[in-house]
């Protein structure tokens, strides 16, 4: 089929921006030809992925003297024709090339999961009559719903499958009572006896109530848990990806250490510049890496994907992405596209792991030769999956859900039945674990522990049933894909333990090859699924099929994780952040006992970017470091805590403490997103969010929280901000009515 094509991009933004003349025109004699096609992208000129089940409108509107309000209308539902680069079309109906003059447009997106959005796209187009064309009415219908056809062919999908239905139960039914007629008659002619008819009619009843637990099975939610539930705009209608979630953060100058990158490489929030005109360029290759990535099984393909644009004056073509093994093996290699200069696109790679291979850990690297010349970028969605052949395509980005935030899962956390304790040790035995419980014949039990170990060794795994007898062998510990120096194995128990609860024990082999091993924490669980090593899930998800996209689930908080947040106690043993504040007018107590407050901190918190006490400073919501006012008070003999140069705590009497604060903040323009207040110790987050709130009128938020801590002499207290709108604006102090530590045990 011949068209008459204009291609344009458009932008997904929030600002409003002047409408993108396309400078197209069409005719009147057009008819059936007339195509308008669009790249739909993010603004930092990522592709925007269309899942499976998108929709995108496009409203076309004109001047019309006899529609109401002066406009005529023709509603279109885009053809999507590639979903992975966003790129949608229309074909002008015959209708509209009646009209003369400029038409404006306007594209909107339906995702599946109930969310849509206005892309703020704005185009314009002419419509002119041909010459020879005096056969095309002036348009009359100022109102097109191209709706409407769909609607059409779904009615029509309905009733044409209604009556394939309707036909297939009548056939059942008479194959149905052909059978029924048939066992009848081969019933009587067999004369059975009164016993073989009653174990007839015990099997046909087990098959019922097996019929019937099927179908109450399906009334059952299933179900997905998640420390996080900020899963982003992503397509996770693909494979899950076992490469790491990127920032700039996580990029060294070294394969195995974390090192400050040449200053040639540059941060965009959302993607990597490679810039060879830099003076740290000159004259050396360049080279980043992404160190301590998950490791991959040998014998198993995988697809890597890799967002990257050039420049024009780009001529370094022997650039390399690359993912080597630990010891340098490069597993896959990509390098840069030569055409469609300036535009990001999503170059992929399929690889197998060689059988014969030995490593523990990957690595990314980009590499470039220093006669490299322009600009080379790297977006941050690079996503590594797992494949059944080489013939297999990639599917669109989603976050890595195995690692934190997420740690996800779709059973609860399974109780660890032995002690978590690691050690770090050159011994052949590494670990001799007893468990909690007897060890039972028949059940499943899966083994993970966090370790490292030279690239020699195997982390192998014995039972013990019985004291004085010999131990059994179960194998060696395979790695978790998607995270770094995770470890399982999964065995089920021959036999029940004797004289005791049973014991495990992790050796390194082989012992001639003995070298250091760090074994950070252990676990032990009841089944044949790993759950993560934490203390809780945060959140659980529950919906109506077994998905693996968390969007179709309804999520909400955990009865642990409520409880915990919310309940009348505190506890003493670990940091813990109290979800809103406590009413502790009747004094705080420990085992019942009320105890004394050592420390009081009030008036006006400052911040790293203005630093004069009580004034209203400007600040950037994301990474903004906040001290303390300098108006210290104590109840005690001696003060708890000292403000250093820095306008920082730190402290000066050991003990677990409980801080309560609130904290007023203004943003210069309004934004819908979470923002939260984070307590550090020595540069480390305390626990979970001190403090987080949304939008509560127009740009002002306020932040309340109390968190409890374990404090050393020494130690230096501060807080930072963050947000999830990324590009959130400048904000200012409005107030801080309160900040007090109180000293609630040693």
């Amino acid at each position: 089929m011949v068209y008459k094509m204009n291609e344009s991009i458009i932008v997904i933004q929030a600002e409003a921006t002047k409408p993108n003349d396309t400078n197209v025109v069409f005719w009147s004699h057009d008819r059936g030809t007339a195509k308008l096609r669009m790249k739909l992208v993010r603004k930092n000129g990522i592709p925007q992925s269309l899942p499976e089940g998108t929709t995108v409108p496009i409203r076309l509107i004109f001047k019309s003297a006899t529609a109401e309000g002066g406009y005529g209308k023709h509603d279109y539902l885009a053809t999507i024709e590639d979903r992975v680069n966003g790129i949608v079309s229309i074909v002008l109906e015959d209708n509209i090339l009646g009209y003369q003059g400029r038409v404006d447009g306007s594209i909107y997106i339906d995702f599946p999961n109930d969310r849509s959005l206005d892309t703020a796209g704005r185009f314009t187009f002419d419509i002119k009559r041909s010459p020879i064309d005096d056969s095309t009415p002036e348009l009359e219908d100022y109102y097109f719903n191209g709706f409407s056809q769909t609607i059409d062919k779904i009615e029509k999908i309905l009733a044409d499958g209604k009556q394939e239905i309707e036909q297939k139960i009548a056939e059942s039914e008479t194959q149905i009572d052909a059978k029924v007629k048939d066992t009848n008659d081969k019933i009587t002619k067999a004369n059975q006896d009164v016993a073989t008819l009653y174990t007839n009619i015990d099997k046909a009843n087990d098959r019922i109530d097996q019929t019937n637990q099927q179908i109450s099975d399906l009334g059952k939610l299933k179900k997905m848990y998640s420390n996080s539930i900020d899963f982003g705009g992503y397509d996770y209608s693909g494979r899950a990806n076992l490469a790491p979630n990127l920032d700039f953060s996580k990029f060294s100058g070294n394969a195995t250490t974390m090192t400050k990158p040449l200053a040639c490489f540059k941060d965009h929030e959302t993607y990597l510049e490679l810039d060879s005109s830099d003076p740290s360029a000159v004259n050396t290759s360049r080279n980043i890496y992404v160190p301590n990535c998950s490791a991959l099984l040998p014998n198993n393909t995988y697809i890597m994907t890799v967002p990257i644009m050039i420049n024009a004056d780009f001529d370094g073509f022997r650039t390399s992405f690359i993912l080597k093994t630990s010891d340098g093996t490069a597993l896959g290699t990509i390098n840069p596209p030569r055409e469609n200069v300036g535009t990001w696109q999503n170059v992929t790679k399929v690889f197998t792991v060689p059988g014969n291979l030995k490593f523990d850990t990957t690595y990314l690297q980009l590499w470039q030769p220093k006669e490299g010349n322009g600009k080379l970028y790297i977006g941050y969605d690079i996503k590594i999956e797992k494949v059944n052949s080489t013939s297999d395509t990639a599917t669109p980005y989603q976050p890595n859900l195995l690692e934190d935030p997420y740690w996800l899962g779709k059973i609860p956390l399974g109780e660890n039945i032995t002690d978590p304790a690691g050690i770090i040790s050159s011994s052949y035995m590494l670990l001799s674990k007893q468990l909690k419980e007897k060890i039972i014949e028949n059940q499943t039990y899966t083994i993970t522990l966090k370790g490292t170990k030279p690239a020699t060794q195997a982390f192998r795994c014995f039972v013990e049933y019985e004291s004085g007898t010999s131990a059994v062998n179960l194998l060696d510990m395979k790695p978790v894909e998607g995270l770094t120096d995770e470890w399982q194995l999964t065995f089920k128990a021959t036999r029940t333990a004797k004289g005791i609860n049973g014991n495990i024990l992790v050796y390194q082999v082989p012992n001639t090859s003995l070298g250091q091993c760090k074994i950070d924490w252990f676990k032990l669980e009841k089944g044949d699924t790993r759950t993560p090593n934490i203390s809780q899930f945060k959140y659980f998800g529950e919906g109506l099929k077994d998905s693996n996209d968390p969007n179709d689930y309804s999520w909400d908080i955990t009865p642990e994780y409520t409880e915990k947040g919310l309940n009348d106690s505190v506890s003493l043993t670990e940091p813990e952040t109290v979800l809103g504040l406590k009413n502790f007018e009747d004094g705080l107590q420990v085992g019942g006992k009320e105890v004394a407050t050592i420390t009081d901190l009030d008036k006006t918190a400052i911040t790293t970017v203005n630093n004069k006490d009580g004034e209203i400073a400007d600040f950037n919501l994301n990474g903004a470091v906040f001290g303390f006012g300098s108006e210290i008070k104590t109840t005690g003999t001696k003060a708890a805590f000292i403000r250093n140069s820095d306008k920082k705590l730190v402290c000066q009497i050991a003990g677990t403490y409980i801080f309560n604060g609130q904290l007023s903040v203004q943003v210069r323009t309004t934004v819908d997103a979470w923002h939260y207040v984070d307590m550090r110790v020595n540069g480390r987050n305390a626990g979970a969010p001190w403090a987080r709130g949304v939008q509560s009128f127009k740009n002002r938020w306020n932040f309340s929280g109390v968190v409890q801590v374990s404090l050393k002499v020494g130690d230096v207290i501060d807080f930072v901000s963050s947000s999830s709108e990324t590009g959130a604006t400048t904000g200012q102090f409005i107030s801080c009515p309160l900040a007090v530590f109180q000293r609630i045990g040693d």
